[in-house]
């Protein structure tokens, strides 16, 4: 599995309310995979423990993939700055559909960080690929790739970055392969004045069926 080329540094991330981005926009919708087994969730749990020290101390998202950012979403109400919504919803279904994507398998192991967290690495697949490529809409930056891996949490103090790799290195998760068979992707939102907060699931696109399904209280449903 490649690995990234890791900054020298980790950039110290503050756990508040950013409405500087949001300006009162309740949600943010992603696309996204979830792997949150039994095994994925104690390999998270014992990468966190042993890096704890230099970790906001608080992260309650599930684990997951990140597939495509959608942007902000409004809730009960609309928001002027809201820009994924009920006919962005419907877009993503018919280019889902139209791409015609299989179901796939996700190779999980080894382990990487970014400036700002660091993560559990998953190998690069051309589904994975594919999948961003549709959904992805707005143009990247130049130099920019997709990266797939699962976060860990978010970093809350700046220092050398080979004192957070060792010990992760170290703890037994970097050494092991999971597979995670993928069989559908996931729109989910989170609150945007929680930057640790968790995922709530709006829904499932079957790639087997290639169908839509709401869940429960989702704020976007047929």
């Amino acid at each position: 599995m490649m690995e990234m080329l890791l900054p020298t540094e980790t950039q110290a991330c503050e756990d508040r309310d950013f409405v500087e981005w949001h300006r009162g926009c309740p949600w943010c919708a992603v696309w996204v995979l979830r792997v949150d087994t039994p095994q994925l969730q104690q390999w998270v749990e014992t990468a966190r423990t042993v890096i704890a020290p230099w970790l906001l101390p608080r992260y309650e998202r599930q684990p997951h993939v990140t597939i495509a950012y959608r942007g902000l979403m409004a809730g009960e109400a609309s928001h002027p700055d809201a820009a994924f919504g009920p006919t962005q919803w419907r877009q993503d279904v018919k280019t889902l559909q139209a791409a015609q994507l299989r179901p796939f398998a996700l190779q999980i192991g080894g382990v990487g960080s970014f400036s700002t967290v660091p993560y559990i690495a998953v190998a690069a697949h051309p589904a994975l690929q594919a999948l961003h490529t549709v959904l992805a809409l707005q143009a990247s930056e130049p130099g920019w790739q997709y990266v797939p891996h699962v976060t860990l949490g978010h970093y809350g103090q700046q220092v050398p970055m080979q004192a957070v790799m060792q010990p992760l290195r170290g703890c037994g998760v970097a050494g092991e392969i999971l597979e995670v068979p993928v069989h559908t992707l996931w729109l989910a939102r989170y609150r945007t004045d929680d930057i640790a907060g968790p995922l709530h699931f709006e829904g499932f696109f079957d790639l087997r069926t290639q169908t839509y399904y709401a869940q429960p209280g989702a704020l976007l449903a047929a």
